[in-house]
């Protein structure tokens, strides 16, 4: 009876972690849903082109106007000087008046041509006029519409994600608590090494997954504002790599570091190191044989926040298997992953908590050729001396 009891006891808990699961997946799609990327900007604002084409036609269309009516103007002249009227008023002075005649038709025939050479310059001018205003003034602010547009529908998803969050959260948590609690008494009531002990370890650790998920979900959904400390990029640097460098080495990896720079930041150091742990461990990652992942600093010259400054970047590389061109291509997008374990949500949270310091995240990467993550930070404000 109480093997019974104890089989009734494991099958609800299973059943549980089983909802608990379903739960999560609904969570996950529903939220691949909210952040579903924008339709392309181009399917909404069609290529205008056109009305810039219809603006040169009609210009064209008046300057050939001008140019008939003056060319009327010119033959009607060219006739009456070679009409009888002006022959009857030279006929005093025959050679004069030829003379007279040719250079006047000269004249008109220059005019003329004058005419013609100014009409297709003003055309070819003209057109050209449009191409460059189209392409130095309205394909740049049609550009900055379109990404200023995506950008306020993502941060709208994200804000309706983040109420979605807490919710899901919630009912998740709910749930695991109770298995948690019930699990660590079946836990008490059998021995080490039997299988119902081995059961009860596997829904243990399936159990902390999730909740691990749901934390990651959460902190994708409703980043916290960072602590913003101001001190050298050297020592964030050093403290990431204490903290790594004995685990990396025991999987076959070095952590190499290279301080080109140790200018101030003005960072939460928690949360970018836990950028910065991202990065290293999905370089060692990718070089399951072993190898190096180098941690560097150093300065350039960066375009953050529509303005140059001399920007503190930091460098992960590693020399691993480099990311084919789909992967790249869905790098950034939450719960995309290329491991069996993962959740796809680490790059994220990892672009979220650098946006948050006013940074970006750059890359180069070659399949075979190993990645390297640039943190692009900006600088700390001058005499800016809290460390």
């Amino acid at each position: 009876m109480d093997a019974l009891h104890n089989y009734s006891r494991r099958r609800a808990g299973r059943a549980a972690s089983g909802r608990a699961g379903g739960a999560f997946c609904f969570a996950r799609r529903a939220a691949s849903v909210i952040l579903a990327g924008p339709e392309p900007m181009s399917a909404k604002m069609p290529f205008r082109l056109t009305e810039l084409v219809l603006a040169a036609v009609l210009a064209a269309a008046a300057l050939v106007w001008v140019e008939r009516t003056t060319w009327r103007q010119i033959s009607a002249l060219r006739a009456e000087l070679n009409g009888a009227e002006t022959a009857r008023l030279l006929a005093a002075d025959a050679s004069a008046g030829e003379r007279f005649r040719a250079e006047a038709n000269a004249a008109l025939t220059r005019l003329q041509r004058f005419l013609f050479l100014s009409l297709l310059g003003l055309v070819f001018g003209g057109a050209g006029v449009v191409v460059l205003i189209y392409r130095r003034l309205i394909v740049p602010l049609r550009s900055t519409l379109s990404e200023s547009r995506a950008i306020i529908e993502r941060q709208e998803k994200l804000a309706s994600l983040g109420v979605f969050a807490a919710g899901i959260a919630h009912e998740i948590r709910n749930p695991l608590t109770a298995i948690k609690v019930r699990l660590f008494t079946l836990r008490n009531s059998h021995k080490p090494g039997t299988s119902e002990h081995e059961d009860l370890a596997v829904i243990h650790n399936e159990i902390n997954r999730l909740e691990t998920i749901v934390q990651d979900f959460l902190q994708f959904a409703r980043p916290a504002e960072p602590e913003l400390q101001t001190l050298p990029v050297g020592r964030l640097l050093r403290g990431t790599g204490e903290l790594l460098e004995t685990g990396l080495a025991a999987r076959g990896i070095r952590l190499k570091l290279e301080l080109r720079t140790d200018e101030p930041v003005r960072v939460d150091p928690d949360k970018m190191k836990q950028v910065l742990i991202n990065f290293v461990q999905n370089g060692a990652d990718s070089m399951p044989s072993g190898g190096t992942v180098t941690l560097r600093s150093r300065q350039q010259r960066q375009v953050l926040n529509e303005r140059p400054v001399n920007a503190v970047v930091i460098d992960i590389a590693d020399a691993g298997t480099g990311m084919s061109a789909e992967v790249r291509s869905r790098l950034f997008d939450p719960f995309f992953t290329t491991k069996e374990q993962g959740t796809g949500l680490g790059l994220s949270i990892a672009a979220r908590i650098v946006e948050k310091h006013g940074g970006i995240i750059q890359y180069e990467t070659e399949p075979g050729q190993g990645t390297t993550f640039s943190i692009v930070l900006p600088p700390a404000p001058p005499h800016d001396a809290e460390y």
